[in-house]
């Protein structure tokens, strides 16, 4: 039998969200209105840009075009025609579209294979009312178009392993009827462009080698300089996780500027032949497009260290040069004895960060064999202590008491030494919270991390976790909108999210808590232990078989899970906060 012909072509794939849910509510209408949008808005679009319909499932279509730019110039028209004509209707009808390359099997009319299911999958993860696009797609964009696409994330596909990069666009206005709050940031402003207090973002350096082990040193040489510039009261930072969603894409520094909210931007390169590095850096006022200063340094590895307290001495002198000698020694901190130890505690954190199982234990592995190389590295054995942490809250584990009792050792120890690391401190309240529900102790060294540097944005979140667990609902909700606007573009901004669904929850609201855990889980796909939350979230809503729902797939990767289990690994909360929060679970149906 001749196998099929193949074709690399251009597929975009679109449904209606919360289809079922519209269909409950009035089907003949719901029918009635996308066959309208079809006649109206679609094939109007599609005849303009040469895209061919050749499936429809139901409120899915899929759809071939010849070029890509034809294909992304037809999903905004398309999208931004139903966004205008939403507004009109008490109910509105959102899509989903996703646009990406296919290499595709070609039987008569019909496309289909495997790449036909991933572009499905992209679509899936989009925001509703939005377009979402591979690199692949943006990157044969023109500059203009492409630069709409301005969000960057990293997203796991239904059944896939790895994660795959994409950028999306969504109207500002856009949002789903069923779901008016799960997409949209809260109304929180961006770090103002004030002249009497600079505002600068760290952006990634570029590895120049072509040694991938030279990509960890240029991300933790942007780490370290960003976190002794945020210790400097004169200036706003915004975080390195924000800064980071624009590495390696083509940058136009004054939309970066707006988009971050800062007037100031450094750049940088990194070259690495051995043990030798050359390092070049460039401060940039962006709103005039100005170089202020410009510098290299060539050295060796061991001596990075001494660059980046260099370097964030000129910068912040070019800033304002008034600015104290004394200012600059506190940005010091205290640095690990062992490079080898520093680059695993770098590669750990965004396994730690996965918020998997599978992820995690990777975590521990790493940062234990930093510990091993450099047992002195107090960052190293908070974090540690935190992964543990993470191990028992998330109920990752039936040996809670031995995860525990590990963690707890692990917290003595970096307390000891941790003096004044902004982002040790953080991972030691974390631990201290999740491991010995000692709320005051840990409420003492976020404070003290929050002295120490005032923009970090992970601190603001766990000072927020904090205060939800110590009963001050209405003040967490400040420190995780405080996060999100020192952070505005961070991938890991699902924490923030995760933290304002269980303070409405506190506050006797769980519709909205429904709506920030939902929003949480489709920033982070893959991130099952948030099941129990949307569990007792609804069940406390009423909602009895949505909870069922999510109850189900929490257990699908936990079978052990009872009450009991979850009482015990959330006993550092509130006792009436716990109290609720069990209770939901029972109603979902979780066994005692």
């Amino acid at each position: 039998m001749r196998t099929p012909p193949r074709r690399l072509t251009v597929l975009a794939s679109t449904d209606v969200v919360g289809y079922t849910r519209l269909l409950d509510a009035d089907e003949r209408g719901t029918l009635a209105e996308i066959e309208a949008i079809r006649q109206e808005v679609m094939l109007p679009a599609l005849a303009t840009y040469g895209g061919n319909l050749f499936k429809e499932m139901g409120d899915g279509a899929l759809i071939e075009f010849t070029n890509v730019e034809d294909s992304v110039r037809w999903a905004l028209e398309f999208q931004t025609a139903m966004h205008e004509r939403n507004r009109e209707r008490q109910r509105p009808t959102l899509f989903r579209c996703g646009v990406a390359l296919a290499d595709v099997f070609v039987q008569g009319d019909d496309r289909y294979g495997r790449a036909v299911a991933f572009v499905v999958r992209i679509q899936e993860v989009c925001p509703p009312g939005g377009i979402i696009i591979t690199h692949s797609v943006r990157w044969q964009l023109d500059k203009d178009l492409a630069a709409i696409f301005s969000r960057h994330e990293n997203v796991l596909l239904k059944g896939g392993d790895d994660p795959v990069e994409v950028r999306t666009w969504t109207p500002n206005e856009a949002k789903p009827a069923d779901e008016p709050a799960v997409r949209e940031l809260p109304q929180v402003p961006a770090p103002a462009l004030a002249a009497d207090v600079p505002s600068i973002a760290v952006l990634a350096f570029d590895n120049m080698s072509g040694d991938p082990a030279a990509e960890t040193i240029a991300d933790g040489i942007v780490e370290e300089i960003t976190s002794s510039l945020s210790r400097i009261r004169d200036f706003t930072v915004i975080a390195r996780n924000s800064a980071y969603a624009y590495k390696g894409q083509p940058r136009d520094l004054r939309s970066v500027s707006r988009e971050l909210g800062v007037r100031y931007l450094l750049e940088g390169s990194l070259r690495k032949a051995g043990e030798r590095v050359r390092i070049t850096a460039q401060l940039i006022d962006a709103a005039t497009g100005t170089h202020l200063w410009a510098d290299s340094y060539n050295g060796v590895l061991s001596n990075i260290f001494d660059f980046e307290d260099e370097i964030a001495e000129r910068v912040a002198g070019a800033l304002r040069p008034s600015i104290r000698a004394a200012e600059i020694a506190l940005a010091k901190r205290k640095r690990p004895e062992n490079l080898a130890a520093y680059d695993l505690v770098l590669k750990a954190l965004p396994h730690l960060w996965a918020h998997r199982r599978d992820d995690n234990a990777e975590a521990i592995r790493l940062l234990d064999q930093a510990r091993k190389l450099d047992p002195g590295y107090a960052r190293a054995t908070a974090v540690a202590a935190w992964a543990r942490a993470q191990h028992v809250v998330y109920n990752w584990t039936t040996e809670i008491d031995a995860h525990r009792a590990e963690g707890s050792r692990l917290i003595e120890a970096a307390a000891e030494t941790i003096g004044d690391d902004p982002t040790g401190l953080t991972a030691l309240a974390t631990a201290v919270t999740l491991l010995t529900g000692d709320l005051d102790r840990a409420y003492y060294f976020i404070d003290r991390a929050l002295k120490l540097d005032p923009n970090h944005a992970w601190a603001w979140t766990r000072r927020g976790f904090i205060s939800v667990y110590r009963g001050e609902a209405e003040e967490a909700i400040l420190s995780f909108e405080r996060s999100l606007r020192l952070s505005p573009l961070d991938p890991f901004s699902f924490n923030s999210f995760i933290g304002l669904g269980l303070s409405n929850f506190a506050l006797g609201k769980p519709d909205e808590a429904v709506q920030w855990t939902r929003r949480a889980m489709r920033e982070k796909v893959g991130m099952t232990w948030a099941y129990r939350d949307l569990a007792t979230f609804l069940a406390n809503a009423g909602k009895i078989d949505e909870a069922k729902a999510a109850l189900a797939k929490l257990m699908e990767t936990r079978p052990y899970l009872n009450l009991s289990d979850v009482a015990n690994a959330l006993s550092f909360m509130d006792p009436d906060l716990l109290r609720r929060y069990v209770e939901g679970l029972r109603i979902a149906g979780l066994r005692e």
